[in-house]
This record gives C-alpha cells, sequence and structure tokens, in this order.
C-alpha cells in the first residue's frame, strides 16, 4: 500500500477511528503533522498509547483525543470517545491502528478489532513493522502493513 491509497481510504471513509500504538519511535513530530493532514475535514477519533501533547502541537484537536494511560488525563475524555464509537455502527468506518502492539492489547487491539467486525461497512488498516497480522473475522476487509508507521509516514507521504 501507498501513501496515496492509504489516503483515499480515508477520504472513502465518513468516521475515522486512529489507534496510535506504543511501537513508534523516533521523532514524532513529523509523522503527527503528516496524520493531521491525512484527517483533515474528516470525523475521526485518536486513542493514543503515547502523548497527547504531540498530537494537540501538530494541530490535532484536544477534544478529539484521548491518552488513557497519560496522567491527569481526564475520565471525560475516554467517555467522549465512546460516546463518538457509539455513532459509528453501521457508518462508512476508516480503521487505522499505526504501531500498537501486544502491551496492552485491551485497549486498542482488540476493541477496534472488534469495532470493525461489528461494523461491516469498515475498512481496517493495520500497520505494525512486527505484528501486522489481520485476525480471519476482519482479514477480508482489512490490510495488513508489515511497515514502521513513522517510517512510512515520512517517506511515502511526500
Amino acid at each position: 500500500m501507498t501513501f496515496d491509497e492509504l489516503r483515499e481510504e480515508v477520504q472513502r471513509a465518513s468516521l475515522v477511528l486512529v489507534g496510535i500504538g506504543e511501537e513508534l519511535s523516533g521523532s514524532l513530530e513529523n509523522f503527527y503533522q503528516v496524520l493531521g493532514k491525512l484527517l483533515e475535514k474528516k470525523d475521526y477519533f485518536i486513542v493514543t498509547l503515547l502523548d497527547r501533547a504531540g498530537l494537540e502541537a501538530a494541530g490535532i484537536a484536544s477534544d478529539q483525543v484521548t491518552a488513557p494511560f497519560s496522567e491527569g488525563e481526564p475520565q471525560e475524555s475516554w467517555e467522549k470517545y465512546l460516546h463518538w464509537l457509539s455513532f459509528t455502527l453501521n457508518q462508512k468506518l476508516c480503521v487505522l491502528e499505526l504501531g500498537v502492539g501486544f502491551k496492552n492489547p485491551q485497549v486498542i487491539r482488540f476493541p477496534f478489532e472488534k469495532t470493525c467486525y461489528f461494523n461491516q461497512k469498515s475498512r481496517y488498516v493495520r500497520m505494525n513493522r512486527t505484528f501486522p497480522q489481520l485476525s480471519a473475522e476482519i482479514a477480508e476487509r482489512g490490510i495488513s502493513i508489515k511497515r514502521d508507521p513513522v517510517d512510512f509516514f515520512e517517506k511515502e507521504a511526500w
């Protein structure tokens, strides 16, 4: 998959759910900026296992982000995410899972797969350099990319 193909997947969707995992490394500033541009004019929500501040510095709206493991993260951000998620069923949803491993699969990896499983109009893009495999239940609506997301966004987007 190329970045242009990824952009097309996002543009075809009505809603975009993004999971940012703990396996991302290196300088994330450019990665966050490219992600922000990719999500422009879309209805989206981001669940991050990394930092909220980096996303906000890239221009991503703070009320569209939850960082459940960040110190001082308000419970309201998780509740807002769950509320947003409740409106995704039967919508054209693009799920982007970027660098999510198995350190905390109960936060992004498994719930995102379940969301895709129940929403038959969804598309799933899993990008992970170590564990890109998709479960059999969502494989026909998914794309597996064995790449580092930071590297992919930096090299492919330009």
